[in-house]
């Protein structure tokens, strides 16, 4: 009996420390080179066509409860549009906190393309969207239903700000330098999130949503390639990159390395986050792959596992994430015949997606 107590009143605590000093951070994903426009809205309309990303990640299933996110993005890009770099559409939504607390964010971002030279381009974009953070508050347990020989005796006394959802406005911008030359396509971004710092406080209180900073970067090496994706069974790239993010007290720090081989996708990166004195190091395992449907469009579906090597740590148990990716090259905005484009406008610089 004592036992089940003290498990209640340390819960009492984590629940009270989401309450009044926990600031929240935002959700990662493993495959963010297959979630761009999360990391970063600069990436709407970079590559030509139709992108629609579904991502599904359950994270530390070795935990009782629910740890899991969902992202799902929409971007289409058009050259006919002078200086458009395309707009987009996103949806997140996690849950946490033992199925207790969800946060949802939906917007839309338009992005705008400088072109700098026949090798290089500069994209930029803006996140504009609306958030939503909701608790369950009927399932809290305090500590006036706390009895030493009884246990849970009923409910609380404590009056609780009820099951609403607090909806707040959050703005986000991104910047892309690209450049490519016949056999590497570099790309090389930043982005800060949350600018506003937006007061997600359930209470009557301030508690603002820490500025989030994320920088990457990778290269896109090709070494045999072959026009048409029905051709591209003999093809070989590699994408060696690195990822940097930091939000309030915690960091984030990724570096890997991604193949493709005769439509098949798979890598290997290091991840290592840190908070405060903890350290958390996982290794992540990737593997899809690319279905064409014909020249021009294709699907593809990827799988990482996130296994962790931190001793301390072991006992979150892995996570899991999948992604669907449809790509349609030839979409688009507005019909090229009914617009004319400037000539020195017509031979922009495109980088193909990994």
């Amino acid at each position: 009996m004592f036992r089940f107590l003290n498990i209640r009143i340390l819960f009492v605590f984590v629940l009270s420390s989401v309450f009044f000093h926990l600031q929240a951070q935002d959700v990662n994903f493993s495959q963010y080179f297959n979630n761009p426009t999360y990391f970063n809205p600069a990436y709407v309309g970079l590559s030509t066509g139709l992108k629609v990303r579904l991502d599904v990640r359950k994270q530390w299933t070795g935990l009782s409860g629910e740890y899991h996110a969902f992202s799902f993005s929409a971007d289409i890009a058009d050259r006919n549009i002078p200086g458009a770099g395309g707009i987009g559409f996103i949806a997140t939504s996690n849950v946490e906190g033992i199925g207790m607390i969800k946060t949802t964010q939906v917007g839309f971002i338009p992005a705008v393309r400088i072109q700098v030279n026949r090798f290089s381009i500069l994209q930029f974009g803006a996140l504009i969207s609306v958030m939503s953070r909701q608790i369950d508050w009927n399932n809290m347990v305090f500590s006036d239903q706390l009895d030493p020989r009884l246990g849970n005796i009923g409910p609380s006394s404590l009056a609780g700000p009820g099951n609403s959802p607090i909806v707040f406005p959050d703005f986000s911008i991104g910047g892309i330098y690209q450049l490519k030359s016949r056999r590497v396509e570099g790309t090389f971004g930043v982005a800060v999130h949350h600018i506003t710092q937006p007061n997600q406080s359930f209470l009557q209180d301030v508690s603002p949503l820490p500025r989030k900073l994320v920088a990457h970067m990778d290269f896109i090496i090709n070494f045999r390639k072959n026009r048409g994706y029905y051709n591209r069974a003999r093809n070989i790239k590699i994408d060696p990159g690195i990822l940097y993010q930091s939000q309030a007290n915690m960091s984030l720090f990724a570096l890997g390395i991604n193949a493709y081989i005769s439509n098949i996708y798979f890598g290997m990166w290091y991840r290592n986050e840190v908070f405060r004195k903890t350290s958390f190091t996982n290794l992540v395992w990737m593997a899809g792959i690319n279905i064409p449907f014909n020249n021009d469009s294709r699907m593809k579906l990827m799988y990482s596992f996130d296994m962790n090597t931190s001793r301390n740590t072991n006992f979150t148990g892995p996570s899991h994430e999948v992604s669907l990716i449809f790509e349609l090259d030839n979409a688009r905005l507005i019909n090229p015949n009914k617009i004319k484009v400037p000539m020195h406008l017509q031979n922009t610089l495109e980088c193909s997606p990994f």
